[in-house]
């Protein structure tokens, strides 16, 4: 809960006086980056240093980002410390097939009475409009939120006349098609709430628990708990609304980063309506953020190249789809990859960093016909004939995206390093697939929500792989291209040099 994760945040590692500080003085990293990181030094291995810091987070750095290291030189800079630390960050927004569509700025501003405010504005393309969005909050000292504000605003190319009023000559000759504003500000146990649009002006009021937050100050906290879940009633402006989310503090997991394998820590949001990550690496920079999943991801850069990489450049696409595109999978996140050269009716992702697998295949050689339970059973004895190191030690039936499934799950034998495993039967047409995932028991717990992810976000159609236009908008010339009215980037047609068509098109893990 929200008091929880305060404590948590202000108060685990209460200021020492000045005599314990005198005996046990805090550690100082400096990185090459010119960052300056205060703590208490865990491990100093080859290669790699571990930190606790004074917030009760711990961050691994690598060797080499760091410029050196002073053992009991950070007494003196602890008292002076910040709240909320500044912060200036740019990122570059992709969507589900990899493209770069927009660009993000987050910045956090302490105040000089230990308040802070946090800001964030992204700006993308949507096929033919455009989205810009600002979103802010304030908070006093203790974390206590204050206000929110919370701009939208979508423009369209300008094709015609219009009137003076609605062309925005900053925005290259476009017209403004919707806008509004939402403004809150708390009062003891109440929210007052002020929304403007093309409608007009409207005021409520309603009840604000002692417990509630806003989402930009949630993630903030959320940032410095370390390891904690919390589950936290939130007013966000976004969609005009109290709901509750659960944010996942600080977890330490290793990646692949550029082919090479580092640890950073991530900070995860849950909703309704999916579930968002954050990694932040070892001087406390985001590296890697989900505003809507894979499917809209913003990847860290710098002010002056932000402009640059949003109109142009890729990452890997978040959807891998079997060679017939008959169905397919979302990649939970770059720590894992598509396997390579995968014969037709399956698709393979490896992680790297743990070991780990995920397979979907299509089993063809049961009856038509047959029940799930049969062909359960089959699968069991499959599995245990291709993986002898394995034993199926439960089975039960699960319910995923309203569609019946049986899951089978599986342990190593015996050996140093243990397995387990979770196999998935799922009806498909007049036959059946099979999802396999795979890792060290001991990376099992870490990699449990990217498992969780792919179990139920399969896409079990052509259709929801690569959906066809339809109405107004569809141009047979264009195929195969995902639509979806959402106020997210746009997804571009597959890579084969085909124009884009009008209109918004993206997809959305469902």
């Amino acid at each position: 809960m929200l008091a929880t994760l305060m404590l948590l945040c202000l108060c685990q590692d209460p200021a020492p006086s000045a005599e314990t500080r005198a005996a046990a003085a805090l550690d100082l990293v400096v990185l090459k980056n010119g960052d300056r990181l205060e703590g208490r030094i865990t491990a100093q291995l080859d290669g790699y240093v571990e930190l606790e810091i004074e917030a009760g987070a711990s961050i691994g750095l690598a060797t080499t980002q760091i410029a050196e290291v002073r053992r009991g030189a950070g007494a003196a800079l602890a008292a002076a410390r910040p709240t909320v630390a500044p912060s200036d960050e740019w990122f570059v927004l992709h969507d589900g097939m990899g493209a770069a569509v927009g660009w993000l700025h987050a910045a956090a501003k302490p105040a000089a009475d230990g308040g802070f405010s946090i800001v964030e504005e992204y700006e993308f393309a949507d096929g033919r409009a455009r989205w810009q969005v600002t979103s802010m909050c304030t908070a006093d000292a203790s974390w206590r939120p204050i206000s929110c504000y919370f701009r939208e605003r979508r423009s369209d190319p300008l094709l015609g006349a219009a009137p003076l009023a609605m062309v925005d000559v900053a925005a290259n000759a476009t017209r403004i098609v919707d806008e509004r504003i939402v403004e809150a500000v708390r009062h003891d146990d109440r929210l007052q709430i002020v929304r403007l649009d093309r409608s007009g002006r409207r005021e409520r009021t309603i009840d604000f628990p002692a417990d509630a937050t806003f989402p930009l100050l949630a993630r903030a906290m959320a940032r410095q708990a370390k390891g904690v879940e919390a589950a936290m009633p939130i007013f966000d402006p976004a969609t005009d609304e109290m709901a509750r989310r659960t944010f996942s503090g600080a977890r330490s997991r290793r990646v692949t980063i550029d082919g090479k394998v580092a640890r950073v820590l991530e900070v995860a949001e849950c909703s309704a309506v999916g579930r968002n990550s954050e990694w932040i690496d070892g001087s406390s920079r985001t590296l890697r953020r989900e505003l809507a999943g894979p499917a809209l991801v913003a990847v860290a850069t710098d002010s002056a190249n932000v402009q640059r990489a949003s109109s142009g450049g890729a990452i890997p696409g978040a959807v891998v789809a079997e060679a017939g595109g008959a169905f397919g999978v979302w990649v939970p996140n770059p720590a894992w990859q598509a396997s390579e050269e995968v014969p037709a009716g399956q698709v393979s992702l490896q992680c790297d960093a743990h070991g780990a697998t995920i397979g979907l295949s299509r089993i063809e050689h049961l009856e038509p016909g047959a029940s799930l339970d049969t062909a359960t059973t089959a699968v069991a004895n499959w599995f245990q004939l291709l993986h002898t190191d394995l034993r199926i030690e439960g089975r039960e039936s699960v319910v995923v995206r309203e569609r019946s499934r049986s899951r089978l799950t599986a342990r190593s034998r015996s050996g140093p390093s243990p397995v387990r495993a979770t196999i998935d039967v799922i009806p498909w047409r007049d036959s059946f697939l099979v999802l396999v995932c795979r890792a060290p028991v001991a990376a099992w717990d870490e990699l449990e929500a990217d498992f969780a992810f792919v179990q139920r976000s399969i896409e079990l159609d052509a259709q929801a792989i690569a959906p066809k236009q339809q109405g107004p908008l569809a141009e047979p010339a264009h195929k195969g291209v995902p639509v979806a009215r959402k106020s997210v980037p746009a997804a571009p047609p597959p890579t084969s040099g085909r124009p884009r068509p009008a209109g918004p098109v993206v997809r959305i893990p469902n």
